[in-house]
């Protein structure tokens, strides 16, 4: 077997460029590149920032919060369209074909979010306690990203889009009314179960309000999300405006599971007029968030961002604000208002962490 002498290689090498050159000044077409392969990019996204983090909640322990939210075509499961990876989600450095059926034709997504927290030596078997499950359909369209300061298309991005969505959000739990009881004891089996976790918790932990953390909440939801990002002279802004419309019935949540009278939480059903339900607390949300080394001078800090929720019924009654200052591998946030977890929703509190986040990839 003959030897190649390496510098016979890189001689080679060396003179690709030029001889590319001459093919195009001779007006001969150069041999095309093979393209890039498939990357997992291309089927799965992040749908909200995941993170890992540890979180303080006033009238809990404090516990390991973690998350995880990923985007994937519909069309892997329902292949209607051709398969082409690279049209699925923009990608910086690639062209993104709009749609064959028609010109605004969307993108179909689904997507997950969940969320649950480990208590750690706060408890007796220190258990990992379901907070979030978000599974949803959505219909996006992309739109190209322009800057303030020019009309000139930039090409599409990932945090520029309009969505529709049907969702179901809950938290997995298991203690609640049936939903059409025949007896007596059927019609009281939510408060009796309740009762029983509370003596149990009581007994074992010395603290019987562990107890709310298994009460079933759940709903689905109709939702609309416009998200958009601009570049300025001293750094990026993100807005995102979502909204959510809770349905009493669903698909996935037959009968929304909201607060019940058993579990005697009078103070806040008084401030609620008698009746506490979720479409009072969120469903009108907004965020804007701000990306600039200008904010290093403290402590290396390289984003703000400001997050409101309040209801649709009696807006702007009960607003929550969510304040995160993010450095280069960590964040730290403050929140105060409602919609701490699901299950707590309707109470007004606090809560503060810190976490390593991954916004998108």
């Amino acid at each position: 077997m003959k030897r190649v002498c390496p510098l016979f290689v890189a001689a080679a090498l060396a003179g690709a460029p030029i001889a590319f050159a001459q093919q195009q000044a001779n007006g001969i077409e150069p041999e095309a590149t093979t393209p890039d392969p498939p990357s997992w990019k291309d089927v799965v996204r992040t749908y909200e920032p995941l993170y890992v983090g540890y979180t303080f909640d006033e009238g809990d322990q404090a516990y390991l919060d973690f998350s995880l939210s990923v985007i994937t075509p519909s069309s892997i499961l329902f292949p209607w369209e051709s398969w082409n990876p690279s049209n699925k989600f923009p990608v910086e450095g690639r062209d993104y074909d709009t749609p064959k059926l028609f010109p605004y034709q969307p993108r179909l997504y689904l997507a997950f979010s969940g969320r649950a927290g480990q208590y750690m030596g706060t408890r007796e078997s220190s258990p990992v306690v379901g907070k979030r499950f978000n599974p949803l359909l959505s219909a996006r369209w992309w739109q190209k990203r322009r800057d303030l300061t020019s009309s000139a298309e930039q090409g599409y991005s990932l945090h520029d889009y309009f969505e529709l969505s049907y969702g179901h959000e809950s938290n997995g739990q298991r203690i609640g009314d049936l939903e059409d009881p025949q007896t007596p004891e059927e019609a009281a089996l939510g408060r009796t179960r309740f009762e029983a976790l509370q003596a149990e918790y009581l007994l074992v932990d010395g603290d019987a309000s562990i107890a709310r953390d298994e009460l079933s909440r759940g709903w689905d939801y109709l939702g609309a999300r416009w998200s958009s990002s601009w570049q300025l002279d001293t750094g990026k802004v993100f807005l995102m405006f979502d909204g959510r419309y809770y349905l009493k019935d669903g698909l996935l949540q037959n009968g929304a599971e909201e607060y019940n009278l058993w579990e005697e939480d009078r103070d806040w059903l008084a401030e609620y007029d008698g009746e506490i339900r979720r479409n009072k607390v969120d469903g009108l949300r907004a965020s804007v968030r701000y990306q600039s080394k200008s904010l290093d001078w403290f402590f290396d800090a390289n984003e703000i961002m400001l997050e409101l929720r309040t209801g649709y019924k009696d807006p702007f009654q009960r607003i929550t604000a969510r304040l995160e200052l993010g450095f280069k591998y960590t964040s730290l946030w403050y929140r105060y208002g409602y919609n701490s977890d699901l299950v707590d929703y309707y109470r007004k509190d606090s809560s503060w962490g810190v976490a390593i986040k991954i916004r998108s990839f």
